[in-house]
């Protein structure tokens, strides 16, 4: 799967929140306010918070960074500030739900979006409220992470792989996994199948949302035990992640432009499921809010 690097176009939601302040075109940064905000990012979010800095942040020599102590972990809030200032930011990656600016070969920033966490690109108007980065560019702009609640984090980080394998990361569910892998990975787990899809040493990048909507496509009960499930159950759980991944990062993460047969725009206790008019069931699953349609996902013995 290529990784994506296309400007994006975004949308708007209640759910999970992607507002745009001016037309969107990498053109026209300087005249306007961008701003990514997603509800608790998993995969498809962090990529399209990647592709915002990939249309708005590159190549731009930083002049200053504004940068507040308690999102930093693991190096000092100054450590960071100098590796910045005077570099540009040359490229991007992500792994899971962790975004890494690279700055000229001085390393990688890395940004972890917590529940709340955000970018924000923009020249004019005021620094959103609960900006915890700001970096500077030289020619005016902006780009703002904002974290309401804390929850996410700040590092610096010399080589990417090096940070995967010291935080024990598992594959990225997008771009590192064959289907005899993940064939591998779920043989070899005995709890239920959504915590072993949200197990991020396990798998990196998924989360609540995007695995209830990878069940319900695969039709795969939350509950159901992971190494107990056929092939054909793991094959179409493998073909599914790649639909969901691959489709929400091309509705920009917003509901509202998914297909309408996705669980996603339907996501209430008590809705009609969108795939064969079944009851969608709202239960705990690992302590997390899980829906379920009551006819295609039964829970077999």
């Amino acid at each position: 799967v290529p990784r994506y690097s296309t400007v994006v176009s975004l949308g708007s939601s209640r759910s999970i929140r992607i507002s745009l302040l001016s037309n969107y075109d990498s053109s026209e940064v300087s005249a306007g306010r961008h701003r990514v905000e997603p509800d608790m990012p998993e995969l498809p979010d962090v990529q399209v918070l990647k592709e915002l800095v990939d249309a708005t942040s590159l190549h731009r020599p930083i002049e200053d960074v504004m940068l507040r102590e308690k999102m930093v972990e693991e190096v000092s809030p100054q450590d960071i500030r100098n590796r910045l200032r005077g570099a540009e930011l040359g490229e991007t990656d992500r792994h899971g739900k962790h975004l890494f600016l690279r700055a000229g070969g001085r390393g990688w920033l890395r940004l972890h979006f917590g529940m709340t966490g955000y970018l924000a690109a923009y020249s004019e108007g005021e620094e959103p409220e609960h900006t915890q980065l700001r970096i500077d560019f030289s020619d005016g702009s902006h780009l703002a992470y904002v974290c309401v609640r804390k929850l996410g984090g700040i590092s610096w980080v010399e080589h990417v792989e090096e940070f995967i394998g010291e935080h024990d990361l598992g594959p990225d569910a997008l771009w590192d996994l064959d289907r005899e892998r993940f064939r591998r990975l779920i043989a070899e787990r005995r709890g239920g199948v959504k915590a072993t899809l949200m197990s991020q040493n396990v798998i990196a990048g998924l989360g609540n949302v995007y695995v209830d909507e990878i069940l319900f496509h695969a039709g795969v009960h939350p509950e159901h035990e992971a190494g107990s499930l056929d092939q054909e159950s793991v094959d179409r759980l493998f073909d599914a992640m790649h639909e969901v991944m691959e489709g929400a990062i091309d509705a920009r993460a917003n509901p509202e432009d998914m297909p309408d047969d996705w669980l996603l725009p339907h996501r209430e206790e008590g809705a009609s499921c969108p795939r064969d008019g079944g009851t969608l069931e709202r239960m705990e699953v690992s302590g997390r809010p899980t829906f379920v349609c009551a006819r295609h996902q039964q829970q077999f013995e």
